[in-house]
């Protein structure tokens, strides 16, 4: 050791070279790591999604939910599996091994559901994707008291600007409720046309619009029929033609419901200075930049300001890369007095 030192201390030069190399190594290091606050994680979890619209929990569980972990019963590096059946949807929560390389794993469950020829046929093509903790780095609050319609489809907008600006790849909205078409049906005016619920639930799921036969509801008088997350056209629902008559007549379904444009009931809505708001999630991504993110959005909102609606605002609401900065700050000092 002793002879390292003084062999060191004699030729400076090379010791100087080492440290500036040091230096630099460090340098180049520091400009092209990832900048982040809150990493993403991968948690050995993957999702299979299956829509099925209009079917009821029971058919969900034995059709779809059944037939994909049968399909999975002999996969390797499954650690447990969790299934959920609900109105029109199937979940499946499949957990590997921790050990196991998730990307072929992902593969190998999308190869195995793909393969699944027994899932009934008016099903959507099934999702298979890897969950991933992600954070929330900036949030953007779309506000203003406006139609409802309005401010979801200028939050539309700014998420999908936003999703094309330089270091930014998820965006996601929180508080915009799913547009909902009810057409109440009147008892009263089937017995008139000889019509059956039945008979009017078929026309509609059959048609070219309809994406799913929702739920059925009671009250006095009347039946009603909802159909979520569709197109906000009213006229398309009315003149969806439930039976032909004789003649060359039709009967519809405005000829016997009340369709009506509006939105899915919840129980949590978003607010920001006492008017209702739409959230603009910027989230964390596998690999990002948070300067180059934040300055992205920052110089985006300023431009976009000027051109929203009349009684739309755009505020900033929160900004976690503010949290990188002050760490990078203390790293800086760290290193200066170091």
């Amino acid at each position: 050791m002793n002879r390292m030192i003084a062999w060191w201390a004699k030729n400076t030069v090379a010791a100087n070279l080492l440290m500036f190399g040091i230096m630099l190594a460090g340098a180049m290091s520091f400009f092209n790591m990832e900048r982040e606050v809150w990493p993403t994680l991968r948690v050995n979890w993957v999702e299979v999604t299956v829509a099925w619209p209009g079917a009821a929990p029971q058919e969900v569980e034995e059709q779809i939910i059944l037939r994909i972990e049968e399909s999975l019963s002999d996969l390797d590096n499954i650690d447990r599996v969790r299934s959920i059946a609900s109105e029109s949807v199937a979940l499946v929560y499949i957990e590997a091994d921790r050990s196991v390389d998730m990307d072929r794993f992902i593969n190998d469950v999308k190869l195995r559901v793909d393969g699944i020829s027994t899932l009934p046929s008016d099903i959507e093509p099934p999702r298979v994707r890897e969950i991933l903790t992600r954070n929330e780095l900036i949030r953007v609050g779309v506000s203003g008291d406006v139609d409802e319609r309005l401010l979801k489809r200028t939050a539309e907008k700014v998420r999908d600007e936003m999703a094309l600006l330089p270091g930014v790849s998820i965006v996601e909205l929180f508080g915009a409720r799913n547009e909902e078409v009810s057409i109440e049906l009147s008892e009263q005016a089937m017995r008139r046309y000889g019509l059956t619920f039945d008979e009017v639930a078929t026309a509609i799921r059959g048609s070219s619009i309809n994406r799913s036969a929702g739920s059925v509801r009671t009250s006095t008088g009347d039946v009603q029929l909802r159909v979520r997350n569709l197109a906000d056209s009213r006229t398309d629902f009315e003149n969806i033609i439930i039976r032909q008559v004789p003649g060359g007549g039709t009967i519809r379904v405005g000829d016997v419901a009340l369709v009506i444009d509006g939105f899915e009931d919840v129980d949590i809505q978003a607010s920001l200075n006492g008017q209702h708001a739409i959230l603009v999630q910027v989230m964390t991504a596998e690999e990002m930049n948070v300067v180059k993110t934040s300055k992205s959005v920052l110089g985006y909102l300023e431009e976009a300001r000027e051109r929203m609606p009349e009684g739309i605002s755009l505020t900033l609401y929160a900004d976690e890369s503010k949290a990188y900065y002050d760490r990078m700050e203390t790293i800086s000092k760290s290193a200066f007095y170091g």
